[in-house]
């Protein structure tokens, strides 16, 4: 496990997939859902070979996803969108648009997959829909710099000054040392043959990329507007063919997409997901070979490797991760969790307490923690850690709970006193905080803590809901707190006909220990504290 929400907006209609001229049958992925499109496979005959097969397996991994009906939308919609960038990367743009299409339409908040569609827009001429896509996405992403700059290159190209100009000050406004937006503005100025603010915008986007020589030749024309003859001729002899552009992850990465590791990483990720584990940890151990030092590769393979049963495998890779990257958190997570099965209490500790070292805010990993420093006796280290959890997340039941039976093994009845009532009083619906509290109103050892008509009342409530026998001893024990002895009694003989009707021996040597105490009709109060 790993140790990873855009407002709402109102979207515009999307724009439709122009349908394909290909043969239904093999050739088509049918859509799951009704708002989804088609896919229609791309000729593959004419690519390499391994291409081939790289991309014929893939889909194969993802008919498997799209046919499973259980799986969920955001699976469904990683799904398409990684496909979809896989066919990007290979120019095969119809398939690669049809699977957007889906990705957006399953996750409509999700950036990546609208930007990527208004791309592909963008590449195919179909500016319109680039345009209401790229403002799409950037209401999803205001503080995406990459949005306004190719929103304004479009805006210029259809000669729409006025809008382009307004884009490239956006771009500007949120990283004023982005080159192609001040290459844009130069451009804008140059068509309006306002030559010296062109040359400004030009000379600033030049010393920021002073690799884009084609810059050089809109500076030539700037010069020779002016009249600035010897000026424009320099600048001719420097040009070049490198243009200006904004940095693009999500497009510069999807190379990467095509390589060994990452076609591997994938496909194991969707076999992961599809918990069909065995398929999974061959895909890992083909993107560990294609990259034997790559991280993500090993821990996907551990993990697979851990949902296979090979925990000794799975702990192997975490170690070898280790040793490239000591402050791996995700390594040290998994390995503690694998050494704390094993009972190797004191290696789990060690990995539990790196992970907090990075990440002191990681409140499962200081849970887990806590219950093997309980396991290790350590048993002040595991209630301040106990305790840092219940008070960081007081809705963690469990936490809570190890931090009152730490507290009343210390002696400190009150403060546990204290914390389940405060508990209770947030989440009265929790049935074993109010259970834990009913106990101790009941039979704290401390004498002058309980309460034992309020034990009773919650006592009574916990068990008329779960009817549980061991939750019904605690309504004898308040019933004996308020020295109602024979009621008390009555209650435990109840209880003993069920527990031997049910076969619980251990619980019925205990109720009638109890029904001994309860059976002196005096003096049956539970015992304090000496």
């Amino acid at each position: 496990m790993c140790t990873a929400v855009l407002a709402l907006v109102v979207l515009a209609a999307w724009a439709e997939v122009r349908p394909q001229s290909v043969p239904q049958g093999d050739n088509v992925l049918p859509p799951p859902k009704s708002k989804l499109v088609a896919v229609h496979w791309p000729d593959l005959s004419k690519l390499e070979p391994d291409v081939r097969e790289q991309l014929l397996s893939l889909q194969n991994s993802l008919a498997a996803v799209v046919k499973n009906i259980a799986t969920p939308d955001a699976l469904l919609s990683e799904a398409y969108g990684t496909m979809g960038e896989i066919y990007h990367a290979y120019s095969l743009i119809a398939p690669a648009q049809e699977c957007y299409l889906n990705a957006s339409r399953l996750a409509p908040l999700d950036f990546r997959w609208i930007y990527l569609l208004a791309k592909l827009d963008q590449l195919e001429g179909r500016l319109d829909e680039a345009i209401n896509r790229f403002q799409i996405a950037g209401r999803l992403r205001p503080e995406d710099v990459v949005v306004p700059v190719n929103l304004g290159q479009i805006l210029l190209q259809l000669n729409r000054l006025e809008e382009a100009k307004a884009s490239f000050k956006t771009a500007l406004e949120l990283d004023n040392k982005i080159p192609a937006a001040q290459y844009g503005l130069g451009q804008i100025a140059l068509a309006r043959r306002n030559y010296t603010k062109a040359i400004s915008y030009f000379e600033k986007a030049l010393s920021l990329a002073p690799g884009a020589n084609r810059i050089h030749y809109s500076l030539a024309m700037a010069h020779r507007g002016l009249g600035n003859t010897e000026k424009a001729r320099e600048h001719l002899v420097q040009q070049g063919t490198v243009g200006v552009r904004v940095a693009d992850p999500l497009v510069d990465r999807l190379q990467e997409l095509i390589k060994g590791e990452r076609v591997h990483l994938i496909r194991g990720r969707w076999a992961l997901e599809a918990k069909r584990y065995v398929e999974a940890v061959t895909e890992f151990r083909k993107a560990v070979a294609a990259k034997p030092g790559s991280v993500p590769a090993r821990i996907n393979l551990g993990a697979a490797l851990t949902q296979t049963g090979d925990l000794k495998g799975a702990a192997a890779q975490f170690e070898v991760i280790l040793r490239v990257d000591p402050e791996n958190t995700i390594a040290h997570f998994n390995l503690a969790v694998l050494l704390a099965n094993e009972n190797k209490h004191a290696q789990a500790i060690a990995h539990f307490e790196s992970v907090m070292g990075a990440d002191p805010g990681d409140l499962t990993a200081r849970f887990l923690l806590a219950q093997e420093l309980l396991k290790s006796g350590r048993l002040e280290n595991a209630l301040a850690e106990f305790s840092a959890v219940a008070q960081a997340d007081p809705n963690n039941e469990e936490a809570l709970l190890e931090q009152v039976k730490l507290l009343q093994r210390n002696r400190q009845h009150k403060q546990a006193l204290d914390v389940l009532e405060t508990s209770h009083a947030r989440y009265p619906q929790k049935g074993q905080t109010t259970l834990m509290l009913a106990y101790t109103l009941a039979a704290s050892p401390q004498l002058d803590l309980r309460n034992g008509a309020k034990g009773l009342e919650l006592a009574q409530r916990v068990y008329q809901t779960t009817a549980l026998l061991q939750h019904g001893a605690v309504v004898a024990m308040a019933l004996a707190e308020l020295g109602r002895c024979g009621e008390a009694a009555e209650w435990v003989r109840k209880l003993i006909g069920k527990a031997e009707q049910e076969g619980k021996t251990e619980l019925l040597t205990k109720l009638k220990a109890d029904l001994q105490l309860y059976d002196r009709k005096q003096a049956c109060r539970p015992a304090g504290e000496k």
